[in-house]
C-alpha cells in the first residue's frame, strides 16, 4: 500500500514544466484575412478539412526577419491524408505552395526563407487524395543567420555522372560545389556530388547563392540520389521557379553514409557555371517501442499513405511542438505523461501491476484527463537552444485506473531524439 501511494502521489508532483496546448482551428468559414485563425512561432494547430472544398487559413506574425518552416501531419481520429500548403502575404496574395513534401507522404512542408518581419497567413487545404478528416499544422521561425562562406570544392574531371560509368566528385558538408554544365538537357552533362554523412541528417541542398557565378548556366535542376552503382533516385527532379530565378531549395532526410547529389541544366537552357551548397543538420527521430499493458498505448503522428509509407510525421525540432496520442487509456481516464531524459525498466508485476513496467526515468508528468473514447494528446515544446540537438526525451502514460492492488497501468514507451 505504501508503495503504491507513493508511486501516485509522485506522478504529479512536477506537473506542467512540459505543457503545451494545441491551437484549435478557429470556427468555419476561416478561409479569408479577417476569420483566419492566430498561431504563433513554435506553436502547433489542430484543424480539420470537411470536404475537398475546405480551405482554412491561419495568421502568423513575425516580429523579426526569420526563416520559416510550415509542415502538416495526421491529426487524431481520421486524417485528412493529403494537404496543400500555401503561404500568402498581408494582403491575401500567394507567395509560394507545397503540396507534397519529400519523405513526407501526401503531406506538405513549405519553407520560406529570409521573410521580412510582418504578417503572413498560411492556407491549408486538401490535396487530391484527400479525404475529410484531421491534420496537424507545425510553424516553425527560425532567427536569420549569418552568412558563411563553406569550403570551395572544385568540379571533378568529366565524367562525374555514375550512371554512365563516371565517378561522382566527393565533397564533406558543408561545402560550396563549383561545377560546369557543358551541354543541357536529360541527354546532356550531368554533375554528381557524392557527400558522407555522419548519422542521420537532414541533407540542405541550395542553388541560390549562384547569382555571382561567372558565366552562369540559366536553368539548373537538382536530383538526390544513393551512393548504389548504379546510383537510385531519391528525390526530384526540383525545378526553379523560372529561369535565371535560382530558387530551388531541398531540405531531405537521409541515412548515416553515403548520398549523391545531381544538377543538370533544363533541355534548352544555358549551359553554364553553377555553385551548389550542400549542408547538413541532425535529423529529430521519434521511436515508439512495443510494450504497455492493459492495452494502452503511446504513439506519434505517422502517415500510411503516400510514397514511402509508412512514415513519422511528428518529430522533435528545436523551436518547433511535436505531439504524442495516447488511446485505450479508458473513458475519461486520468492520465499522467511522465517524460524524463533517460529510460529504464522496472517490473510491475511485484507490486500488483501484472504486465506493466515503468520504462522512463522520469522528471516531470503532465496530467490528462481521457475523452470519452479513451484518447488523449499531449503536446511538447522543444526550446529553440542547440545544446538540445541529440538530446533524448523518453515518454509513457500512466493511468491512475485502480484495476489492480498498485492502482495503475501503463502504455509502451516512446523515445524522441530532438534535431535542428
Amino acid at each position: 500500500m505504501r508503495v503504491r501511494l507513493g508511486f501516485c502521489i509522485a506522478l504529479p508532483r512536477l506537473a506542467g514544466s512540459v505543457l503545451g496546448q494545441r491551437v484549435a482551428e478557429g470556427p468555419e468559414p476561416n478561409a479569408g484575412l479577417a476569420s483566419a485563425t492566430p498561431l504563433g512561432c513554435g506553436a502547433e494547430a489542430q484543424g480539420a478539412l470537411s470536404s475537398a472544398s475546405d480551405e482554412d487559413w491561419y495568421r502568423v506574425v513575425l516580429q523579426a526577419g526569420a526563416d520559416l518552416t510550415i509542415a502538416t501531419a495526421p491529426g487524431p481520429g481520421g486524417a485528412a491524408r493529403d494537404t496543400v500548403l500555401t503561404l500568402l502575404d498581408d494582403t491575401g496574395g500567394p507567395l509560394q505552395a507545397s503540396d507534397d513534401g519529400v519523405g513526407a507522404g501526401w503531406y506538405s512542408e513549405l519553407f520560406a526563407p529570409a521573410l521580412a518581419a510582418g504578417t503572413y497567413y498560411v492556407a491549408v487545404e486538401g490535396g487530391p487524395n484527400a479525404v475529410a478528416g484531421s491534420y496537424l499544422l507545425d510553424v516553425r521561425c527560425r532567427a536569420l543567420a549569418a552568412a558563411q562562406s563553406p569550403p570551395l570544392a572544385p568540379e571533378g574531371p568529366e565524367n562525374n555522372d555514375p550512371r554512365t560509368g563516371g565517378v561522382a566528385t566527393s565533397v564533406l558538408a558543408p561545402a560550396r560545389c563549383s561545377g560546369a554544365l557543358q551541354s543541357t538537357g536529360r541527354d546532356g552533362d550531368w554533375d554528381f556530388w557524392r557527400v558522407l554523412l555522419f548519422g542521420d541528417s537532414v541533407l540542405h541542398v541550395r542553388l541560390d547563392a549562384t547569382a555571382t557565378a561567372a558565366a552562369p548556366a540559366e536553368d539548373p535542376v537538382l536530383y538526390v540520389f544513393d551512393a548504389a552503382t548504379p546510383p537510385n533516385l531519391i528525390a526530384g527532379p526540383f525545378f526553379a521557379s523560372d529561369r535565371d530565378a535560382w530558387d530551388q531549395r531541398l531540405d531531405v532526410r537521409v541515412p548515416s553514409g553515403l548520398v549523391q547529389v545531381a544538377v543538370r541544366g533544363v533541355a534548352g537552357s544555358q549551359p553554364g557555371a553553377y555553385l551548389l551548397d550542400l549542408a547538413r543538420s541532425p535529423a529529430a527521430a521519434a521511436v515508439v517501442f512495443g510494450g504497455g499493458c492493459a492495452g494502452r498505448t503511446l504513439e506519434v503522428a505517422t502517415t500510411s499513405f503516400g510514397p514511402g509509407a509508412p512514415l513519422v510525421r511528428e518529430t522533435p525540432q528545436l523551436g518547433a511542438t511535436y505531439s504524442l496520442d495516447g488511446s485505450s487509456l479508458g473513458a475519461n481516464g486520468y492520465c499522467f505523461h511522465v517524460v524524463g531524459v533517460a529510460s529504464t525498466f522496472v517490473d510491475l508485476t511485484p507490486f500488483g501491476a501484472v504486465g506493466c513496467a515503468l520504462e522512463v526515468n522520469y522528471v516531470d508528468t503532465v496530467f490528462r484527463v481521457a475523452d470519452a473514447t479513451g484518447a488523449a494528446s499531449w503536446t511538447v515544446p522543444v526550446p529553440d537552444t542547440v545544446a538540445l540537438v541529440g538530446a533524448q526525451l523518453h515518454s509513457q502514460v500512466a493511468v491512475l485506473d485502480l484495476s489492480n492492488p498498485l492502482g495503475v497501468t501503463t502504455s509502451n514507451r516512446v523515445t524522441a531524439t530532438i534535431g535542428s
